[in-house]
């Protein structure tokens, strides 16, 4: 008998009265399911086979949820008994059939030729008894078996891909994940997303935390201390199942808002872009959407304050000292640090300037005149200051009104060319490519043809006065708020102030641009003085927080 060969069940028998085989038994099954019962039907039929030919069972192993076009050393479970290190341990290798073991002709025969051929190994494939590789004919079949696998393994996969596109066009939803603050929900024979009654909302809280000045950090722990369950463990539970504790980070919350799946686009990975999801496109050229969890000015609103974040000396952090990037030393301009200093188990803050602990700088950049300023007593001082001034005046926000120049228009229809070019070129071709492309070109250049008018902003009243406002927010999103409004705080000693007093109103004017001068009808100076616990003098300019108050309207 030849080397190499699957074996037919009399030279088995023949075989067995010589040596008692060793056999590493191979299962597989691309998706695993509570109702599978295909590894309990493979397993009785290898038990049975493997008594009835007293053979040595010498290790095995079930890979689940693991594709058949995956080649059989890659799995994760067989692949390390089929290394060299265990190649004297096993005779044979038994599986329950070809396509169990190979859904890949080039993979077959690779591994037939090592191992059957060069080593003298076997594979023994139960369902298939009376295939006989000893012979010429019996080698044509089992090949062409694996070859029929392989076919029906692409098949599948174009059938799948096919169906995919039919339930994104229509926005169904097809199984698998789902972005956290949606939910599942049946209409006849299909399924569809929806916004999830409470998720949805704290998908909304975390983009307006976002643009209040919140660091994604500080959102994540937030969700976390409530008890809110991540994307994942959601979905868990709404199917019923009990799922382990999971905890937010602050890349999971930058994920989620950065996608625009919470604007309702219904998205998916191209093979040209196998890393970044793109917007599906409908039969009729529009983009697919299902109901947003956020509208789109809120979006565009959340990306600026994503991109202010990550910007160097941005000041936007979690855990940011009330000051950061707003208040500076006044006797050489370098920024104020947070510090800490724990004696008799009690934690004190302080601000240092940054040069008083940079060994590095030079002799004249070193600065040590300002010392430690405790933190508590600057930022109360800071804000009752802040409270004095235009704690009375009321909040006014910019909005702004849409001009028609179109380019939300052109835009949605550039990006329809761009699809329409990749579907007729990449994948193949799309029905009525050329009609279709003279259409789109035409209504482009009709729409850039039109006259266009230019966006207005406005200021609307809030109703909250900044007294509110700032009781509303925590220290966070007070920082946040100063660093926006382009505050600036310069800090001496108190002996020191009288001889600095004029550079520092010059300093300080000048980090507020050119444009700021005194409002002469809200009668709010430029900049305010005020003492810090008896030792230090604060100048805080107002920056352009000045521009967003107004007189509270007549009860």
């Amino acid at each position: 008998m030849k080397k190499g060969t699957i074996s037919t069940m009399n030279d088995m028998e023949a075989f067995t009265e010589k040596k008692r085989l060793r056999a590493i038994v191979a299962k597989r099954l691309s998706r695993m399911t509570d109702s599978t019962t295909h590894l309990v039907t493979e397993a009785e039929t290898i038990d049975e086979f493997v008594k009835r030919k007293d053979i040595e069972v010498w290790a095995e192993a079930e890979d689940l949820d693991v594709s058949g076009g995956l080649p059989i050393r890659e799995r994760p479970k067989i692949g390390k008994l089929l290394s060299l290190e265990f190649l004297d341990e096993w005779d044979v290798l038994i599986i329950y059939k070809l396509d169990r073991g190979f859904r890949n002709h080039l993979d077959f025969v690779t591994f037939y030729h090592e191992y059957c051929e060069r080593y003298g190994k076997k594979i023994i494939s139960v369902g298939e008894e009376g295939l006989d590789m000893s012979t010429p004919m019996g080698r044509m079949f089992a090949g062409i078996l694996v070859q029929f696998a392989e076919w029906e393994l692409q098949s599948i996969g174009e059938r799948r891909r096919q169906g995919q596109n039919v339930l994104r066009r229509e926005a169904r939803y097809g199984g698998g994940r789902y972005p956290f603050g949606y939910e599942p929900y049946q209409v006849g024979a299909y399924w569809y997303l929806r916004p999830h009654p409470i998720y949805a909302r704290e998908v909304e809280q975390m983009a307006l935390a976002i643009v209040s000045g919140k660091s994604a950090r500080g959102i994540a722990l937030d969700l976390s201390e409530r008890g809110i369950p991540t994307g994942w463990a959601a979905q868990q539970a709404q199917r019923g199942k009990s799922p382990k504790t999971y905890f937010w980070t602050g890349a999971q919350v930058i994920r989620l808002l950065r996608s625009e799946r919470i604007r309702g686009y219904v998205m998916h990975y191209a093979p040209e872009t196998p890393r970044t999801p793109v917007r599906v496109v409908g039969a009729d050229g529009e983009f697919v959407r299902r109901e947003p969890l956020i509208d789109d000015e809120l979006w565009f609103k959340v990306q600026a304050a994503l991109d202010a974040s990550v910007r160097p000396k941005s000041g936007i952090r979690f855990g940011a000292s009330l000051l950061l990037r707003v208040g500076f030393c006044g006797y050489c301009g370098g920024a104020l640090h947070q510090a800490f200093d724990n004696r008799h188990d009690r934690e004190y803050r302080y601000y240092r300037c940054e040069n008083i602990r940079n060994k590095h700088n030079k002799a004249q950049r070193r600065c040590g005149k300002l010392g430690s300023v405790p933190q508590d007593v600057l930022n109360e001082a800071i804000a009752a200051k802040l409270l004095e001034v235009i704690g009375k005046y009321e909040l006014t926000e910019k909005r702004l009104i849409e001009g028609d120049d179109h380019s939300v228009t052109l835009k949605k229809l550039g990006m329809q060319i761009a699809d329409l070019t990749t579907q007729h070129y990449v994948n193949n071709g799309a029905p009525d490519f050329h009609k279709r492309m003279q259409e789109l070109e035409a209504e482009h250049a009709r729409v850039s043809a039109l006259p266009r008018e230019k966006p207005k902003v406005r200021k609307v009243a809030t109703g909250k006065t900044f007294r509110q406002h700032w009781k509303d927010m925590d220290d966070e999103q007070r920082h946040a708020y100063l660093k926006s409004g382009g505050a600036h705080v310069l800090v001496v000693r108190k002996e020191d102030y009288t001889a600095r007093k004029e550079e520092l109103a010059v300093r300080t004017a000048s980090e507020q641009g050119t444009q700021a001068a005194d409002d002469l009808i809200l009668d709010i100076p430029m900049n305010v003085v005020t003492e810090a616990g008896g030792k230090y003098v604060a100048n805080i300019g107002l920056g352009t927080l000045r521009e967003q108050f107004q007189h509270v309207a007549a009860a």
